[in-house]
């Protein structure tokens, strides 16, 4: 009989009883880990970098467990369950990720689930997962449909039965039926737990957190009790569409559970974690205008018992002596669908890279004032300041952005949402809430998923330019588009420049003077003249034509590649250190704005996919295949690499994880950007790094270098 390990862990509390009947209908035994220990914590941390979070560590140790002791292990990739609804890059990510840490686990069972992909897909992802156990396509469907059964009658124990996800595997698991247990010994408060299931039910993660609210005369509740209407008619309230999978069991539950339906709030989160660093911030803002009592707790390996059981009494006796008294709640903030655009007067954008130079004078076509502050260290500290506790750098500088925009008058600001596993397309929703609650008004009006390929691109630049006539539009992108490509076109040429030049910081001057006189262009046809004099000028630039420049390719997450106030100048840095710096083709905006750059830049991930997969088979999000595709590929071509990322991403985490994992010889440096970067921290690591480089090509040293 063929055994099937699954690990208890991650997303075993949401769909095990589905997973356990399709395998045991197919004839095979299923084997579970046990529950979590610390040997097994210890071990996954030992196999994966810190950046990583805690449950992905957890569950990296479950998969250990279980080597020796199944022929193989069920991991699936759950892409997506609900169209244009996204899971955490980690899950998405996760086959691969195992795979490359755990090289003695056994072989893995990883379907691809993604109904993005339509049903047929999806049934071959079933077919397929069922053909180590036997071919015939009927007992798979019989066993696909009796796992759906199962998952169907779990979901109504717990919301029926107000069961937590334990008691409803073991009720389903056992066909009985029972009436909930009693949670709270003589309770006086109800308390609700809002969190992600692999959180709350995981007591060596959260350190027996509901065992100890129970002994406190507690009554805990859970997200998993709620039913799906309430869950729904909650969502509507606070978003106006899914972004995330998990956002039923944070913002639906939560949700439900503020309208006077507990006492006060306790949400777990993992440090690190994506998806909540922006969720819990709503639910957050949301209990201060319900005046209702939120405790957020963070969790992460260094999470001590006593300092978790000191904050969580404190938060129950100023619940207890909240609850005595009366108030009222205040207006709650609803995002309204569809709202109506008014006429913009000052439109504040997200600045990075050399988008403002491009854009001004295309935006007075338009009759719109723009208005793209200069990312500063006050732009920095005011979006650190109002930013989610761990969110990425590049929310961080976004909102920063907006608040000076809208301090300079800005009566509109404009945030491009994306539609894919990276946080980005939950930005706007967490940036409006907060500037709102700052006392800003202005109007966010949003880019529709529909508003894609050229003519998208003009239907959406219509809405934003106070009725211009289409001629208007169609002249202003083609001078927008072409600004972009005038500039792209001179940085790729300063950076060949920056290595070799007699003269250091030449170039940078001349590619100052260009982006000035790009901006002030008025006309299409004086860019190639413009162009083609500072490409001149570069040329004359005094060179070393002996040196032979060491050629490094800078690949990681979109924005801190290409705003060089996040990465702290990376590429005038590494110019002074004689190196040749090399980007990705998507980090430039001339690719993105080409006439049909969406196909171009699919294709390029299409090629890279090809480089990426014996590594990372499955598209992350953000930019994480084609940091690890961009690695394999220029091996041999490139010196080493450069891998920037923000603290926190996930996608880019998986990326390196991954990498450290590869036998290309070609050494990476890691470089996490956050508030807390430094200049002279960071050019002692590039010359530390260069050091190698140089070493490595006089030795001819074959050995394979990540460093982070």
């Amino acid at each position: 009989m063929i055994r099937i390990g699954i690990p208890k862990a991650l997303l075993y509390y949401q769909y095990y009883p589905m997973w356990k009947t399709f395998f045991e209908q197919l004839g095979a035994e299923v084997v579970v880990s046990s529950s979590t220990t610390r040997e097994m914590f210890t071990s996954g941390c030992s196999r994966l970098i810190s950046e990583i979070c805690l449950p992905v560590k957890v569950f990296c140790g479950h998969a250990l467990s279980l080597v020796n002791k199944c022929d193989y292990i069920f991991i699936p990739s759950i892409h997506s369950v609900e169209p244009k609804v996204y899971n955490c890059p980690k899950f998405i990510g996760l086959p691969d990720l195992i795979e490359a840490s755990i090289p003695e686990c056994p072989p893995l069972l990883a379907p691809e689930i993604d109904v993005n992909k339509g049903k047929r897909a999806l049934y071959q992802a079933i077919y397929k997962l069922g053909r180590p156990f036997t071919w015939n396509p009927l007992k798979i469907k019989e066993a696909s449909e009796a796992a759906l059964q199962a998952h169907q009658t779990y979901q109504a124990q717990m919301q029926c039965a107000k069961l937590t996800s334990p008691q409803a595997i073991e009720e389903v698991l056992s066909k009985s039926s029972k009436e909930a247990k009693n949670n709270g010994f003589d309770s006086t408060i109800k308390v609700a737990l809002i969190g992600h299931p692999y959180l709350l039910h995981d007591e060596y993660i959260n350190h027996r957190l509901a065992f100890q609210l129970q002994k406190m005369g507690v009554k805990t509740l859970f997200p998993e009790m709620v039913e799906d209407d309430e869950l729904c008619a909650s969502l509507r309230e606070l978003v106006d569409r899914l972004y995330w999978t998990c956002e039923r069991e944070i913002i639906g539950a939560g949700g439900y559970y503020l309208r006077d339906n507990v006492d006060a709030i306790v949400s777990v989160v993992t440090f690190g974690c994506g998806p909540d660093s922006l969720m819990i911030e709503l639910l957050q803002r949301q209990a201060h205008q319900l005046n209702k009592p939120f405790l957020n707790l963070v969790l992460d390996e260094h999470t001590a018992e006593v300092g978790l059981l000191t904050r969580l009494e404190a938060f129950v006796d100023m619940t207890r002596r909240g609850k005595k008294k009366s108030s009222k709640p205040t207006h709650t903030y609803c995002p309204r669908k569809d709202e109506e655009q008014h006429r913009i007067g000052t439109l504040g954008i997200p600045n990075f890279g050399n988008i403002s130079a491009a854009l001004k004078s295309t935006a007075e076509m338009l009759n719109v004032s723009l208005v793209v502050p200069p990312i500063t260290k006050r732009t920095l500290s005011l979006g650190t300041k109002h930013s989610p506790e761990f969110v990425c750098l590049p929310f961080k500088m976004i909102l920063g952005t907006f608040i000076e925009s809208l301090e300079q008058g800005a009566d509109t600001l404009l945030m491009v949402t994306s539609f894919n596993a990276c946080r980005m397309g939950y930005y706007a929703k967490v940036q409006e809430r907060i500037l709102k609650d700052l006392g800003y008004n202005f109007q966010m009006p949003k880019i529709k998923s529909s508003e894609k390929g050229l003519i998208g691109v003009l239907k959406a630049i219509k809405r934003f330019s106070n009725d211009s006539s289409w001629s208007t539009v169609i002249s202003a992108y083609r001078l927008g588009t072409t600004k972009i490509k005038a500039l792209d076109d001179v940085e790729r040429g300063v950076q060949k420049v920056r290595a070799v030049e007699l003269e250091k910081g030449a170039a940078n001057r001349i590619f100052k003077q260009a982006i000035e006189a790009i901006g002030e262009a008025k006309k299409v046809s004086h860019l190639k003249e413009i162009v083609r004099e500072y490409l001149k000028r570069l040329n004359q630039i005094p060179r070393d034509l002996k040196m032979m420049p060491l050629r490094v390719g800078i690949i990681g997450e979109l924005y801190v590649v290409m705003e060089p106030f996040t990465n702290m100048n990376l590429e005038v840095e590494l110019g002074k250190l004689g190196v040749e710096v090399r980007r990705t083709r998507s980090t430039f905006f001339s690719e993105w704005a080409k006439f049909g750059a969406l196909n171009v830049l699919n294709e390029e991930k299409k090629y890279l996919r090809k480089f990426a997969e014996p590594y990372l088979k499955h598209d992350v999000g953000g930019h994480g295949l084609e940091s690890v595709g961009e690695k394999v590929r220029r091996t041999g071509e490139y010196d080493g690499m450069v891998h920037l990322a923000p603290f926190t991403c996930m996608p880019e985490a998986i990326a390196q994880n991954i990498m450290m994992t590869t036998k290309e010889n070609i050494p990476v440096l890691t470089i996490l950007c956050d508030e807390q970067i430094t200049k002279t921290g960071l050019q002692t690591r590039l010359e530390a790094f260069v050091d190698l480089l140089e070493r490595k090509r006089r030795t001819g040293n074959n050995r394979q270098r990540v460093i982070s």
